[in-house]
């Protein structure tokens, strides 16, 4: 698929007048390589995440080597973190020249209309938020297992995950096999307001992800 999205791409950016090509992530490098070579603008990639953040060692070796042929034939290399960088130069063979480091950022929102008889948790019960793709990398198992510690000794927390992933039908059922599953809210993917406003109402945010290159989560949190 991502090699028929270039192909397409490829074709309406010979219609476009732009200066540079920016890809974000190996699923657009195949097309950002493509416009680049054809259009003669010189290629910058931007790495939010390896195949070593999302799969540890058992990478994916298709798309291990798309992200490192896009490295190569890159211009320009931004990483979102140090650590990425690292990985950059250390995993895929690319010189430090090649890499600049241009963290994340939010957009800062005070508004908070969100009332907490939406969501069926009470008033004096606390809230810790897992908020995410509910996937390998970002451990939602784990937050189960801590949340099931923590109800054995109190029991006026709602724990929410917000989000979704390949893993969330494995999670709530693993929400109800540890007998937790009234405790634990699941509220899907969440945009915009929607984002602000679970934030604003939780007293805990916890990351247990096993890799974050550098989550935009904790900086929104």
């Amino acid at each position: 698929e991502v090699h028929r999205y270039a192909a397409v791409v490829a074709e309406l950016a010979m219609h476009k007048q732009f200066d540079i090509v920016h890809a974000h992530d190996w699923m657009t490098y195949p097309a950002g390589i493509v416009v680049a070579a054809t259009s003669g603008r010189p290629l910058v990639i931007h790495v939010h995440s390896t195949e070593f953040d999302r799969s540890g060692e058992n990478i994916n070796q298709v798309i291990y080597d798309i992200e490192r042929k896009a490295m190569h034939a890159a211009d320009k290399i931004i990483a979102v973190s140090r650590f990425t960088r690292n990985v950059i130069i250390d995993r895929y063979g690319i010189s430090g020249d090649k890499v600049e480091v241009v963290h994340n950022g939010v957009e800062r929102n005070g508004k908070n209309n969100w009332a907490l008889n939406e969501t069926g948790i009470e008033k004096d019960e606390k809230i810790v938020l897992f908020l995410g793709r509910i996937t390998m990398q970002k451990g939602p198992e784990y937050f189960l297992m801590a949340a099931k510690k923590v109800l054995e000794v109190v029991d006026n927390v709602k724990f929410v995950m917000a989000g979704s992933g390949d893993m969330m039908d494995r999670a709530v059922e693993m929400a109800a096999g540890l007998g937790i599953g009234s405790k634990v809210l699941f509220t899907g993917f969440l945009r915009g307001e929607d984002v602000q406003k679970i934030y604003k109402m939780a007293d805990l945010y916890v990351m247990p992800s096993v890799s974050e290159p550098f989550g935009i989560a904790p900086l929104e949190a």
